[in-house]
């Protein structure tokens, strides 16, 4: 029966009209009943809504069973309201009014329906007034409160329903309340975290700093170190609800209360995927590209008062980004652009990923806590671990032998002797002796290799084979499994292509098992097909690698990958691709790239009209025949067609085919809303354009970014130089400073191993910058007029020194402190290029010319003059 609440007073705006102001604040007599949830609210600009879908719920002529509607958000209106374009059979109608506006985009409540058209061409149409506006006419109600930036000003109600909550995140089943809890399955009860102080501190001590850092905090480690458990505290302990659940006699360092603003697990996500994530929970138009969230984030800080500007961001399982590309534009184009301003951000990662170094790829933007450190580690730590997990605390084993503290404790000390500091290889020993002991096991009899694979060997020996098939067979389909994990049916399809057969029940119930559980994460609940399915993937990376390696040993990878793409594409096409799970729309590109497949994916038109493109671009490179780079090039040429729906997508590619003529041409959907019928244009050959710049580009070059990965550096007229990254055209950073033209750009290695970046002006200056985090490192000044080169030069001793050309002088600096060293005089004219020119006995001479038809040779070490070059008559 429904629930009927007293209202005890009305909040009006004050001011505008009621006409323009047309909304409320009810106070009522009580809180919700119990098992009401509040929707998640979010307040971003009438301009990050347009184009986006809505829906409603709402109660039209008193029908009691209520109705819903949904359409697409057609315009901005003034005053902060927006049209709504209804796209349902069931129109707005009275009894919408004042239902929440639903965003599918921004998973939130952004809005409440005001006013339905009743007659007309657009009747059952609507508009709605946006919770940004109400807020503004509102400030007593402290709206703002609730919808994402300020958690820490908030009181205990409003973090209850703030933008972004613990209970709202996607990854707080299955990865932050888990490790919060030093478990890593839902059945496992208890908590068994233990200490950290001392990281655990320093993380709090980040996050509170008085002032930004400016750099990123960065916490990292060898598998197994507890990366994850130590940020999933922090990510829990700052969450009210979960606090509340503590038990009594947990003494562990917590966050403050809200001080994590956003938090996201980057396990398989591309860096898009990551920045909208941040952009929901910031109320801030959701990006298109990476670098539209930096500006966004920024603008939308700018607008609150200065007490409320702090936003901290925790991203864990950067090195398990959707690929080592992503992983880099993570840090590049989201992390250093953002901690330049107000932004705390603190970043979970492995030293190293598949493509090399990644915590060098941050820069100097970066501060390490190295969980492998001394100094953050304390070996009763890990006792404590192993303890509560050898006698399954929260979880109790009736008759497990280590219930009895002195006989559990020298076995929880040995196995923590031996993981030398590794959680996870010591939470494997603890649990296998705790499941299947049925007595003490002597000490001396504890061995093992203090690594993943020997732990996971030893305890998937004691797990019962499910109708004849190892537990290591079943787990291994999960090991190649990219996030978000596989449904039951595509598990059992991954098993059949390994030449296994188990139905669907048996895997749910081995899922489940206590033992099993151990490994396995669940995920909630999809619609899949016209069913609900629950997706698994394994809870730890360093499991995946063991059980894919053992794997290896005996298998080809491609040959498997290959297996596992065929028959998950042949299930996609069996039940239609509108209907494949996301799995096979999102995933399936990474494991036909591993298998050779990709151009099987990229030849399937229907594929492509619902396919995540973004997964599939990267993958186009390695095409080798001339339909599959044709195939790439249409993707290329139509990036609209990313975020286009299937229809309209499939008439883009079809437009592109055609004026490409690229083969083979893209068919013609019946339902498209336009179709090519020939054309007689220049084909394209550009692979990206790079636009954003104001005039006249002068002078482009490659900045080396790490690992292999490089990106692109352009100065221009405009007074600007920007950083891009080449391959996918995202702005990485704008240089701005410059008052004048930027006529040159080049690199320069410094003393310290940073790559920096020097940048020449008609404003007689240069400057250094590092391109990682687009900070400014020196001005250099003393030219008598505009500079129109740079160049880097040896100084032989394993230092370069910077050469800049302005007016009739070069001069030489030391690009590190930015002191000058010497000035190059005697030129009689404008000095218009420098070069390095290698000489015989291994030292750097440097070539100046000058409209005095003049070439001279110099010595950059003591700024001698070597040769004059002349004849030259012009």
């Amino acid at each position: 029966m429904p629930v009927r609440t007293r209202v005890v007073s009305v909040v009006l705006p004050e001011g505008p009209p009621p006409e323009l102001a047309d909304a409320a604040v009810l106070v009522l007599e009580s809180a919700a009943p119990d098992g009401v949830v509040p929707a998640p609210l979010r307040n971003p600009p009438t301009a990050g809504l347009v184009d986006g879908e809505w829906w409603a719920f709402g109660y039209p002529n008193s029908d009691v069973l209520g109705s819903s509607t949904h359409g697409q958000v057609d315009a901005a209106l003034s005053y902060g309201w927006v049209r709504l374009r209804t796209d349902s059979a069931y129109v707005v109608e009275p009894g919408f009014s004042g239902a929440g506006l639903w965003s599918p985009a921004y998973q939130a409540v952004v809005g409440l329906v005001v006013q339905a058209q009743m007659a007309g061409e657009h009747r059952g149409d609507a508009r709605a007034l946006t919770l940004r506006q109400i807020s503004a006419w509102l400030p007593e109600a402290k709206l703002d409160a609730l919808t994402g930036w300020s958690a820490a000003a908030a009181e205990e109600e409003a973090l209850a329903a703030w933008g972004w909550r613990l209970a709202e995140d996607p990854e707080s089943g299955r990865h932050w309340l888990l490790r919060a809890r030093g478990v890593s399955g839902d059945s496992e009860r208890g908590f068994r975290f233990r200490g950290r102080t001392a990281a655990l501190s320093q993380v709090v001590a980040w996050l509170e700093h008085a002032v930004p850092d400016r750099r990123a905090l960065v916490v990292t480690g060898l598998p197994g170190a507890g990366k994850s458990a130590v940020l999933g505290r922090i990510v829990t302990t700052a969450d009210p609800g979960i606090r509340q659940a503590l038990p009594a006699d947990d003494t562990a360092v917590r966050a403050p209360v809200g001080a994590v603003a956003c938090a996201v697990h980057a396990k398989g996500k591309t860096a898009l995927e990551v920045a909208i994530e941040i952009a929901r929970a910031a109320s801030v138009p959701l990006p298109a590209r990476v670098d539209d969230l930096p500006r966004a984030l920024r603008t939308e800080l700018e607008q609150r008062p200065a007490r409320s500007r702090r936003f901290n961001i925790l991203i864990d399982a950067l090195d398990e980004a959707s690929s080592p590309a992503d992983a880099r534009q993570i840090v590049t184009g989201i992390v250093l652009p953002l901690v330049t301003g107000s932004v705390q951000v603190v970043v979970g990662s492995r030293y190293r990923d598949d493509a090399g170094d990644l915590i060098g790829v941050f820069g100097h933007a970066r501060h390490v806590l190295d969980l492998d450190d001394p100094s953050n580690f304390v070996q009763s730590d890990l006792v404590d671990y192993a303890l509560a997990t050898l006698r399954l605390e929260g979880d109790e084993r009736p008759g497990n032998p280590y219930a009895d503290d002195a006989v559990a404790r020298p076995v929880a000390e040995r196995i923590a002797s031996l993981a030398r500091q590794s959680f996870l290889v010591a939470g494997l020993i603890a649990r296998m002796h705790g499941l299947h002991d049925t007595t003490p096991v002597a000490i001396d009899a504890i061995t093992f290799a203090p690594s993943a694979n020997d732990a996971l060997r030893r305890y998937l020996e004691h797990l019962t084979p499910v109708d004849g098939v190892p537990a290591a067979t079943l787990l291994t389909v999960l090991a190649f499994a990219e996030a978000p994990g596989l449904t039951t049916t595509l598990w059992r399809l991954g098993l059949e292509a390994l030449g296994q057969d188990l139905d669907e029940h048996q895997l749910t119930v081995f899922a489940r098992s206590a033992a099993a559980n151990f490994l396995v994460e669940t995920g909630q609940p999809t619609l899949t097909a016209g069913s609900r399915q629950t997706s698994y993937r394994l809870f730890h990376q360093a499991l995946n690698e063991a059980l894919l390696t053992a794997r290896a040993d005996l298998h080809a990878r491609p040959d498997d990958e290959r297996a596992l793409t065929q028959i998950w594409y042949r299930h996609g096409r069996s039940i239609g691709w509108e209907n494949a799970p996301a799995y096979l729309l999102r995933s399936v590109p990474g494991h036909a790239a591993a298998g050779g497949l990709t151009e099987q994916l990229l030849l399937d038109d229907d594929y492509l009209c619902h396919a995540d493109l973004r997964r599939l671009l990267p993958l186009t490179d390695a095409l080798t025949t001339a339909t599959g780079r044709d195939r790439g090039r249409m993707l290329h040429l139509t990036p609209h067609a990313l975020t286009a729906e299937p229809t309209l997508r499939a008439a883009m590619f079809q437009l592109t085919t055609t004026m490409e003529g690229l083969h083979p041409p893209f068919p013609v959907y019946n339902d498209a809303p336009y179709r090519a019928l020939w054309a007689a244009v220049s084909p394209r050959t550009e692979r990206n354009t790079l636009t954003g710049h104001t005039h006249a580009v002068k002078a482009v070059c490659v900045v080396p970014a790490g690992s292999g990965y490089h990106l692109l550096a352009t100065a221009s007229d405009d007074g600007s130089a920007r950083i891009w990254d080449p391959t996918d055209g995202q702005l990485i950073h704008t240089l701005s400073g410059h008052t004048d033209w930027v006529n040159a750009v080049c690199v320069v290695p410094a003393s310290d191993g940073r790559c920096l970046l020097a940048t020449a002006s008609d404003d007689r200056s240069v400057r250094v910058w590092d391109p990682m985090d687009g900070q400014l490192i020196h001005t250099l000044t003393g030219h008598a007029s505009g500079v129109d080169g740079v160049c880097v030069v040896s100084a032989g001793d394993g230092r370069h020194l910077l050469a800049t050309a302005g007016g009739t002088s070069v001069r030489v600096w030391n690009p590190t402190d930015g002191q000058l060293i010497h000035t190059l005089t005697g030129h009689t004219g404008g000095v218009n290029a420098l070069c390095v020119v290698p000489a015989s006995d291994g030292h750097h001479l440097l070539a100046t010319a000058s409209n005095d038809r003049s070439v001279r040779v110099w010595n950059p070490t003591d700024g001698q003059l070597i040769h004059t070059l002349t004849g030259h008559t012009g």
